[in-house]
């Protein structure tokens, strides 16, 4: 039996305060699609097929003849699929990236080899005095600082933003600390071993007057020939600011390869970034026939032979939340700070029902329902989708809402 994580969008929800007027809630966030995990058997000849068109030529800077780091400008491909016929990155360049508006993860579809013998970094960015550090592509954002409101971590494992306290850092692949004052850290683990789908790290929080780090990016190298890594690839969390009071480091992020072999002696590194105790490290995903690399890997790996690059659309599991409070809410939610995705009166009682609707999920499956504050501890309440069918249900979950802004997101789990 295996079990499956299925996540969704985060949805802005913002809650009235009768006499305070509003509180901010937490910015952009990106959407989380759910998945169903396919086993595929092979042979020892078997090529991996990735479906790449070579659209996009080869990504080769073998012509520079200088230390340079060169920057892909991912605004021109809103999937951020790139399809190449093969990628040669020297030792002397370092690759970086700026996100495209949805922020999403890389994903390189190459048909011949891919070289790394320089750097390809999706790290997240460091708190910036009173700023939160960017996610890298795929990735949350760290929470702000500030005297009177710091605001939490971005993305499921976000840390929780602390006044007059240190913030606490982000979780992915493995569960942040307290923070050096003892408080919790309040992002929990999220994500498979099998990086489907592929998630970024989540951001550190605020504390009262820095800014935390940025979870560490998302991406996915493919190739159907032989991946040779002897530089490094990094998808690394954002420090948190510490002066005066620290806040929470970025968790990793997640670095997925998928070759019909994988070699060299580079380094592959999704860990936490430095902040008030320890943040989550990310995941690492290797699938081949054949794994002869000896370089140093970071992060919580897996391994194996599962080749499901980019699954099938509108065959997949998936989950959304379609009304809060019985508002009607958008299929795509903003995001955006001046325009909640749900406004809630005060005069609404707790607690307030959530309907989440499911796609290709058995009948009677647990759903998970969070609230994430931007200043607090995330508060979850359950329930099951039991009305409809396993093509399409309904789940209605009650759950108590703090006042103020912040995520709203479901999940489910089952066993396959």
């Amino acid at each position: 039996m295996q079990r499956m994580i299925f996540q969704v969008k985060h949805l802005h929800l913002l809650r009235q305060r009768s006499s305070r007027g509003k509180r901010p809630h937490e910015p952009r966030a990106t959407v989380l699609s759910a998945l169903l995990v396919l086993a595929l058997c092979f042979t020892a000849s078997a090529q991996v097929n990735t479906g790449s068109t070579g659209s996009d030529g080869a990504l080769d800077f073998s012509a520079i003849s200088y230390t340079t780091n060169v920057v892909i400008d991912m605004s021109d491909h809103p999937t951020g699929i790139y399809n190449y016929t093969y990628v040669n990155i020297p030792a002397n360049v370092t690759v970086t990236f700026v996100p495209n508006a949805n922020n999403s993860p890389v994903t390189w579809l190459v048909q011949n080899a891919v070289s790394i013998n320089g750097t390809v970094n999706v790290s997240g960015q460091s708190g910036n005095g009173t700023q939160g550090g960017q996610g890298g592509p795929g990735g949350w954002s760290g929470g702000n600082g500030g005297g009177v409101v710091a605001t939490s971590g971005q993305g499921p494992g976000g840390g929780v933003g602390y006044n007059n306290a240190d913030g606490a850092s982000g979780s992915y692949g493995t569960a942040a600390t307290p923070t050096n004052d003892g408080n919790p850290a309040g992002g929990s683990t999220y994500g498979n071993t099998f990086l489907i789908p592929l998630l970024g790290g989540s951001g550190g929080g605020g504390s009262v007057s820095c800014g935390g780090g940025g979870g560490g990016g998302a991406i996915l190298v493919a190739t159907s020939a032989t991946f040779i890594l002897n530089g490094s690839l990094g998808a690394n969390g954002g420090f948190g600011q510490n002066r005066p009071r620290f806040a929470g480091g970025g968790s990793g992020g997640a670095i997925r390869l998928v070759a019909s072999e994988i070699t060299g002696t580079g380094a592959v590194g999704a860990v936490g970034g430095p902040g008030s105790g320890t943040s989550g490290n990310g995941r690492v995903r290797f699938d081949t026939y054949q794994n002869s690399f000896s370089g140093s890997i970071s992060g919580v790996f897996s391994q194996g032979s599962q080749f499901v690059i980019i699954p099938t659309a509108g065959q997949l599991p998936q989950l959304a939340v379609t009304s809060v409070a019985g508002i009607p809410v958008s299929g795509t939610p903003t995001g955006v700070l001046s325009t909640p995705d749900a406004l809630i009166s005060a005069q609404q009682s707790n607690p307030i029902p959530i309907v989440v609707c499911c796609a290709n999920i058995p009948l009677n499956t647990e759903i998970t329902v969070s609230v994430k504050p931007a200043n607090g501890a995330t508060v979850s309440a359950t329930g099951y989708n039991t009305a409809g069918t396993q093509t399409s249900s309904t789940a209605t979950i009650s759950i108590l809402v703090p006042r103020g802004g912040g995520l709203i997101y479901a999940t489910a789990a089952t066993s396959n």
